[in-house]
């Protein structure tokens, strides 16, 4: 992807924000207090076609088709031959991972 995009990480129209780690402690440092962590299970066995897998890709903010300019269908071909290449009958198993809510609520 450095390739077409560069090796700064984009996010829309600019650069991703760099995250800093403790989001938990940071929001307990606030008047919210300590949150609330809720985990939400992944989806266990997802299955995808070469198609799908392309498609979640420009779905993300950091690899949208617009990032990609007048680049964009040769990183798609790419792509699609190097899937092709792993799986030639098309299939690819897929888990998009847990999800973490943090929850900080205001006292009452």
């Amino acid at each position: 992807m450095e390739k077409y995009l560069g090796s700064t990480k984009r996010a829309g129209r600019g650069s991703a924000p760099v995250r800093t780690p403790g989001v938990d402690e940071a929001l307990a440092r606030t008047r919210f207090g300590t949150p609330q962590v809720i985990f939400a299970p992944g989806v266990p066995d997802l299955v995808r076609d070469i198609e799908s897998v392309l498609s979640g890709y420009f779905s993300t903010s950091f690899s949208a088709p617009h990032l990609f300019g007048d680049r964009v269908q040769a990183f798609a071909g790419e792509v699609r031959k190097l899937l092709k290449a792993r799986s030639p009958e098309g299939v690819f198993w897929d888990w998009p991972g847990d999800t973490e809510v943090v929850l900080g609520r205001k006292p009452r």
